[in-house]
Order: structure tokens, then sequence, then C-alpha cells
């Protein structure tokens, strides 16, 4: 039930965006470790890291931590080996609210794309102009440098790539 209603919000928040398109540049970043989503297109091969922000499209990512967990959650279709809360503060650099919790894909040492794991990870809104702190877990089989790539749900825009090394 918990799937059909957030695919249903999905669907809606995908319809009520098509509506406004504008091609301004909003960039909201105030440091120098931004970076705006153009400059992420043409340096493909930048990786970032904990700490650093960028801007994809008009929504800022900054990675604020990365950890390895104990918790397990009993009733987990999956048992994965370890399971990693990935911490990042989301801004809503646009004049409409951006859904958060769908805009992040992780890839484990080997390569493969991580699975999200049910603990309290954050699915929710962030008016324009606000911000949010954002919690989400995957659940991986193999340690080492892991990739963390963000864009926001609905978008075209290149992800920006973060790189951690667990262990």
């Amino acid at each position: 039930m918990k799937k059909v209603l957030l695919a249903t919000a999905f669907v809606a928040l995908v319809l009520g965006g098509c509506s406004s398109n504008s091609g301004e540049d909003k960039s909201t970043e105030s440091g120098s470790a931004a970076v705006t989503s153009s400059s992420v297109a043409e340096s493909a091969d930048k990786f970032y890291g904990v700490g650093e922000k960028v801007v994809v499209g008009d929504i800022g990512y900054t990675l604020t931590n990365v950890s390895l967990v104990d918790e397990r959650n009993e009733y987990a279709d999956t048992n994965p080996k370890y399971v990693v809360k990935v911490e990042y503060l989301f801004e809503n650099g646009t004049d409409e609210d951006k859904p958060v919790g769908m805009d992040l894909s992780v890839y484990d040492s080997s390569g493969n794309k991580a699975e999200t794991y049910p603990l309290d990870s954050t699915m929710d809104s962030v008016a324009a102009g606000k911000s949010m702190n954002v919690v989400e877990y995957y659940g991986l089989d193999v340690l080492g440098e892991t990739e963390l790539q963000f864009a926001p749900a609905i978008s075209l825009e290149d992800a920006a790539i973060f790189r951690v090394n667990l262990q």
C-alpha cells in the first residue's frame, strides 16, 4: 500500500512539474566548494566528497556524513551484509516544492547498484527556497570505494557523483 501511495505521489509531482519550465539559472550556492550543474557536466570525471556542495539544476546537495550502522529491520525483504546511512543537505533553489528521498543512487565498489534499506529514510518534500537534512539507508554486500550519485528525481540533469571509502 505504501508503494502505491508513493508511486501516486511521484506521478502527481511529475505531472505538476511539467507545467512550469523556466530556463533561468537560479543557483543558490554561497560557498567556494559549490559547483553548478554546468560545471558538473563539464567535469564528468570529477568526484566529490563529504562536506562538499554541488548544485544540480537548481537543487543543492551537500553530503554531510556516510556511516555504517548496526541497526537492522527484522521485517526487511533483504538481509545485506552492511547497511550504510547517508546524510545530506537538500537545498531547493526553485520556485516550487521538490520531493526528497528519490534523488540518490548508491553503487558499491563492484559497481552494483545498492537497494534502499527499510529503516527511517526521509521521504518528504521541500518548499521553494527552503532546505532539509535528509537521511537514507542502503544495503551493501561489499565495502570499499562507494559511489553516491545525486540528481533531482524529476530532472534531465547529469548526476553529481560523490565517492567515499567505506571500511
